[in-house]
């Protein structure tokens, strides 16, 4: 299982929508919800949580520095397109790894 941390601003409905639009692309690429989990956070909460991915925007990503995870940043959290390009090789990567022990 792969989980991935959608980090927006307050962490309510846009979180919601960015979380949707991830797994429409996860899905879209062969994944299945067994696979992954999308969780949504704001900034402060994220920090806490201890996800394989997070994919946030770059005023976000600075707070996000120094953390183990992924950090996937996109210019426009609602675009699944640009999210996809950012996103599918990493998380193929991290399923990979995560598969192959």
């Amino acid at each position: 299982m792969i989980n991935i941390s959608a980090v927006c601003g307050m962490g309510l409905g846009s979180g919601l929508l960015v979380k949707m639009g991830i797994e429409r692309v996860l899905e879209k690429n062969g994944y299945t919800k067994k696979e992954f989990r999308v969780e949504v956070a704001d900034i402060s909460t994220a920090r806490s949580m201890n996800p394989d991915i997070y994919v946030t925007t770059s005023e976000f990503a600075k707070s996000l520095r120094d953390v183990e995870a992924e950090v996937i940043v996109v210019k426009n959290l609602f675009n699944e397109s640009e999210i996809e390009e950012a996103l599918i090789d990493i998380f193929k990567h991290i399923y990979d790894n995560k598969n192959n022990k």
